[in-house]
């Protein structure tokens, strides 16, 4: 194993070990010592990878919004021919961001309650990667639109956050049950995906 690979798998423990002091603690109730102490290291070694808790922070938001990227292009847009494909398709989204939610259960109130209130910086991160998540929405939309699915006089670019912020609600909605279930997935996937193909079809 290379230097960059220890170093990589190091970073990786720091954040996921940061991630969970933050959830449980708050950020800013948080300190490096509770952080050293949940992987069980000293200090020095935090501050080896990363200069101090902002930097720490900002790691795991970058790792968290690429767990979402993921989940986002993982469904290429262009790759559907029929109506049934494109529900499929769309619903297949929704039940990857659910399932992304069910792994790392307080991922929606870290990056929406906790990490707005960190750092400018780092919500001008979130507030990026929200417009990055928006466009690739709007192509699923304009692609609907294409195949002649959707109305084309939508206005795909606020349609896409509308749609993104009813995805988000449902993430918190199912934050806050005691138990996520298949059931509780497929109807808020179901819903969305209605509210898309009913609500600006043709």
């Amino acid at each position: 194993m290379t230097r960059v690979n220890i170093i990589d798998i190091r970073r990786k423990e720091i954040i996921d070990g940061a991630y969970k002091v933050f959830s449980e603690k708050g950020y800013h109730n948080a300190t490096i010592a509770d952080i050293a102490s949940e992987l069980d290291v000293g200090h020095g070694t935090l501050y080896r990878y990363f200069r101090n808790k902002l930097d720490i922070a900002t790691s795991v938001i970058d790792d968290i919004i690429v767990k979402i990227t993921e989940v986002v292009v993982a469904e290429p847009p262009e790759g559907i021919r029929t109506l049934e494909e494109y529900r499929a398709q769309l619903g297949e989204i929704g039940t990857r961001f659910f399932e992304l939610l069910e792994n790392n259960p307080e991922l929606h109130k870290f990056l929406f309650f906790e990490a707005l209130s960190i750092d400018e910086s780092v919500t001008t991160k979130i507030n990026t990667a929200f417009a990055l998540f928006a466009a690739y929405t709007e192509m699923y939309l304009k692609n609907g639109i294409k195949h002649g699915y959707l109305r084309p006089d939508i206005h795909t670019y606020e349609t896409s956050y509308a749609i993104n912020a009813m995805l988000f609600e449902a993430a918190r909605r199912l934050s806050l049950a005691p138990e996520i279930n298949e059931e509780m997935k497929k109807a808020w996937s179901e819903t969305i995906v209605g509210l898309m193909l009913d609500g600006l079809a043709l």
